[in-house]
């Protein structure tokens, strides 16, 4: 076990003394260090009757006793507070070093005095507990602070001081800027808001999720693409797109037609929620759940990623901040304003949730204070498309962009809704799919009006993003090219953890909600941002629980490997598999993936040694010298980590059942943790390409039969540590049978390596 503490902000010993004060902790340093520590436990809601101190004596024996306290009795008394189990889990003889083994704030002192004693319990406050809790934080779930639905700060952050038992629950319709179906009026958008009783005016967590409201599966599943297909020959040329908004309706205001209420008519009782949102709950932040157009009780089509979409989001942004109307009703008759609301915005969510916080903060709307973008697309070609190929995201061969439509059009599940819309939905769907280019994968201007990045430069809020980088559901690049694409004064940070496309919240290792607490606190309540946040959070690969701050995604600095030993090193590796195998591959591409890994399916291999330790930073770029005997040919890479060792897992762990409190006897949330376990290789990065698109997205090429091509291709970012004597192999194949299309034609891919090499972004930490 390892804490990893980057929310702790540093603090001078009279803001200490003043914090503590608050939290009904006041000492005087003229104290002798048995009565603070007797104090601490006296106001703290624990039972210090049950607590060990010594090898030989309890607290209240060790307290009458003439003996002196010290750094090993302090750490006893303070993991016991922290969770743990003295004589088991630590001895308690060796207290200190068990907290030094786990990483937990220390003052770097070796007498101990009233001072430095009173610092220490500070910094024990601000701990980790083995539940994942921060002991404040534990304690005021425990009482130490009462409900007052008031705000109350410790190492700047708010703490759960907001009543969850009594939260005002709301629904209101706000009038977007957009006219999807153009029915001559802005459509309205179901807006959910849950919030704590507050005299004042609360800021607010928002989640825009196309979910949120349901899912029609049976439709999804009705619109799933064939993957087993050709790939199709296309005409050379290039491609022409233009960056430009939507042109949004300018209609005129009706009036609403009856008094505004006090208080919005319609209520809900219960629904999704995202467990962080309900954190902030208990610490005085109103939470928002937008589903968009097209969903449920709402007005449109489902647009599916466009800026028209986007906007449906960002209306409930202008209406907290008086910007735009809402309705008690889809009737439009009643006004409601956000009275309540002090206009500050946070956007927070993964996967679709995390994309419509990174396309609002593109839009560069006044109010978005910051964004939590977790496993977020910053361009939707790139989840269904690369480099001029259709490529299915991971784990969901056959889905693309209509698929996610249907999925997501949860008006028809209404059924008034479905027969006054759906001959008009069917007729936007179809257009979706013509313009969607399935036959080349080609990039065109529907992909291009669905790609955030070359709005990236109006961004303003702070843009915080969350990505795994085991995540090939969202690859990672879409982190890292909108990471790459923020002007340079936009403030920005970054967690790369080593998982799938998972939340990391609810984490032992690392302090992730506190540090978002912190940040939070200061953007929305208008707080100074004390917080030392490196550039990028990264988890390390091959240890467990161990973060460490890294300056920048993306290094210049590159080493070059060649791939072939002799001038004249050639590879082959056919296209076409027998029915069988095809067969078993088409059933169930895990098949196909061991088989790969293993060196079993028709792949060219090429194992490298590691000369030198050095951190892969950025995109591993391949250099390649191929030949095919066709007009046309697809061709997919993965480079593995490679060799018995230990690796962190994809998938996070449960380590305890609902162990943490999310808003003061408010949502229990199971505590995770990525493990480290024993694995044969690990995939570090991949890419796909049609050898059509060579030289650029843009450009389509003939490919002329049994010619020497020059292919670049740019793997997926990473940021990955090797040592030196490590082992890296290469993969060269043709399809992949859970991203690409199957084509199973006869053909032969030659490589010479002996003209390949494979450039490796590097940097130190």
């Amino acid at each position: 076990m390892k804490f990893n503490h980057f929310s702790i902000v540093e603090k001078t010993f009279d803001e200490q003394l003043i914090e503590l004060d608050h939290l009904g902790f006041t000492w005087s340093v003229f104290w002798e260090e048995k009565k603070i520590l007797k104090n601490f436990l006296m106001v703290a809601p624990v039972d210090s009757e049950s607590i060990q101190a010594t090898p030989t004596a309890s607290f209240q024996e060790f307290l009458t006793s003439d003996e002196a306290l010290t750094w090993n009795i302090f750490w006893t008394v303070s993991l016991q507070l922290l969770g743990f189990v003295p004589n088991f889990e630590f001895q308690v003889d060796q207290a200190e070093a068990f907290a030094k083994s786990v990483n937990l704030p220390m003052i770097d002192e070796e007498a101990l005095h009233s001072e430095n004693l009173i610092s220490a319990l500070y910094l024990l406050l601000c701990s980790r507990r083995k539940n994942g809790m921060t002991l404040v934080e534990h304690w005021v779930s425990e009482g130490l602070l009462p409900l007052s639905n008031t705000y109350h700060f410790f190492n700047d952050k708010s703490l759960a001081t907001f009543d969850t038992a009594n939260l005002i629950r709301e629904t209101v319709w706000v009038e977007s800027k957009v006219d999807t179906y153009r029915t001559g009026k802005n459509d309205l958008i179901k807006v959910q808001i849950i919030r704590p009783v507050f005299e004042g005016q609360l800021p607010a967590v928002m989640t825009a999720s196309p979910y949120h409201l349901g899912i029609n599966e049976i439709a999804n599943d009705k619109q799933l693409h064939d993957m087993n297909v050709s790939l199709e020959e296309k005409a050379p040329g290039k491609i022409k797109v233009t960056t430009q908004l939507p042109t949004l309706p300018d209609y005129e205001k009706e009036p609403a037609l009856e008094a505004t209420p006090k208080t919005p008519t319609q209520k809900f009782t219960h629904g999704w929620t995202y467990s962080l949102n309900d954190y902030f709950l208990a610490r005085g932040f109103a939470s928002l759940y937008v589903a968009g157009v097209g969903t449920l009780d709402s007005d449109g089509f489902q647009t599916s990623g466009d800026y028209q979409q986007i906007y449906s989001m960002t209306a409930a942004i202008d209406w907290l901040n008086g910007r735009a109307r809402a309705f008690t009703s889809r009737k439009r008759t009643q006004e409601v304003t956000a009275d309540w609301a002090n206009g500050k915005v946070a956007m927070t969510g993964k996967s679709y949730l995390g994309t419509m916080a990174y396309g609002a903060a593109t839009t560069g709307i006044d109010g978005l204070e910051v964004i939590l973008a977790e496993a977020g697309i910053t361009s939707w070609y790139s989840y269904y498309r690369e480099n001029g190929l259709v490529r299915s995201p991971g784990g969901y061969p056959g889905e693309d962009l209509d698929v996610l439509a249907a999925l997501t059009y949860s008006r028809n599940l209404q059924g008034a809704d479905f027969l006054a819309h759906n001959t008009q939905y069917e007729a936007h769907l179809s257009q979706m799919l013509e313009s969607l280019e399935r036959s080349t994968g080609d990039y065109n201007q529907y992909w291009h009006d669905r790609n955030y990045l070359p709005q990236a430069k109006n961004t303003k809020a702070d843009v915080l993003i969350v990505h795994g980088l085991q995540d090939w559901n969202v690859t990672p690049d879409q982190a890292y090219h909108f990471w790459q694409a923020l002007p340079k004064e936009t403030v920005k940070h970054a967690f790369l953890h080593r998982g799938a496309h998972i939340y990391m919240n609810n984490w032992q290792s690392i302090d992730f909600s506190e540090t978002i607490n912190s940040y939070f606190t200061a953007k929305l309540l208008d707080r100074k941002l004390t917080l030392n946040l490196p550039p990028l959070v990264l988890q390390e690969n091959g240890k467990a629980q161990s973060w460490t701050g890294v300056a920048d995604w993306g290094s210049a600095e590159t080493v070059k490997l060649p791939l072939g030993k002799t001038a004249a090193s050639i590879l082959k590796f056919d296209n076409h598999y027998d029915e069988e195998i095809f067969k078993a591959y088409s059933k169930d591409f895990h098949t196909f993936k061991k088989d790969l890994y293993e060196g079993k399916a028709q792949t060219a291999v090429v194992d490298l040694e590691v000369a030198e330790d050095m951190m892969v930073n950025g995109q591993v770029e391949l250099n390649l010298k191929i030949k095919v005997n066709d007009s046309k040919a697809l061709l997919s890479a993965q480079l593995l980590d490679f060799g018995n060792k230990k690796r962190l897992s994809e998938n996070a762990q449960t380590l305890d059942l609902k162990a943490l409190d999310r808003g003061r006897n408010f949502m229990l949330e199971n505590l995770m943790e990525i493990p480290l376990v024993d694995s044969p290789y690990q995939l570090m990065t991949k890419g796909f390409l049609n050898l059509q698109n060579r030289e650029d997205l843009l450009t389509i090429s003939p490919v002329e039969e049994n010619e020497w091509l020059t292919v670049n291709l740019k793997l997926q970012p990473t940021l990955h540590q090797l040592e030196k004597g490590d082992k890296l192999r290469l993969l060269l194949y043709s399809t992949d049978f859970e991203h690409t299309v199957r084509d199973n034609r006869e053909m032969t891919y030659e490589v010479d390596l002996g003209s390949s090499k494979i450039i490796l972004p590097v940097s130190n930490k």
